[in-house]
């Protein structure tokens, strides 16, 4: 098992303004003082390679921008089935990486629980590396929604460790 149990990894393309927003996130995540459990990766637009970061792991929280009909800057906290259960055009750009990946998951021994956290963005088309402005206001709320998920997992995990 991997001595980092959590992954929290950030996926998104950056240049594209609010598509980065997982990028974003996980940029913040790695400057801040969390538990030795926990590693964040910048997973950038995706891919295999993102693969080899999957291994021995507990619990997996992806974060991705989620095309929804919510107003910009919703979160979603949703779990992989929700992921083939949607069409393909409400999810980022780099969905298939996503599905292809999620599909890896299930296949390792043991599987590691899968968490997504959605965020409905406000601008895709834009090509900038700066977040739209309602999601650069909310970027400080939805990293503690993600912090508040890793402590549980962490509590969760201690707390199996020791029964």
């Amino acid at each position: 098992m991997n001595e980092k149990s959590i992954l929290i990894l950030g996926v998104g393309n950056l240049l594209l303004a609010d598509e980065g927003i997982g990028v974003h996130i996980a940029q913040r995540l790695q400057k801040m003082a969390l538990p030795p459990e926990v590693e964040v990766v910048d997973g950038g637009a995706g891919g295999f390679e993102l693969i080899a970061h999957c291994r021995g792991r507990k619990k997996i929280i992806i974060v991705d921008a989620v095309h929804a009909d919510a107003e910009p800057g919703s979160v979603f906290r949703f779990k992989p089935d929700a992921v083939a259960m949607r069409s393909r055009a409400s999810f980022s750009a780099h969905q298939t990486g996503l599905q292809e990946f999620l599909h890896f998951c299930k296949t390792l021994t043991p599987p590691p629980e899968v968490i997504i956290y959605g965020v409905a963005p406000q601008e895709t088309q834009r090509m900038s590396t700066q977040l739209s402005e309602m999601l650069a206001r909310k970027l400080d709320e939805i990293v503690a929604l993600i912090a508040v998920e890793v402590e549980r997992a962490v509590a969760s995990e201690k707390h199996a460790k020791s029964a």
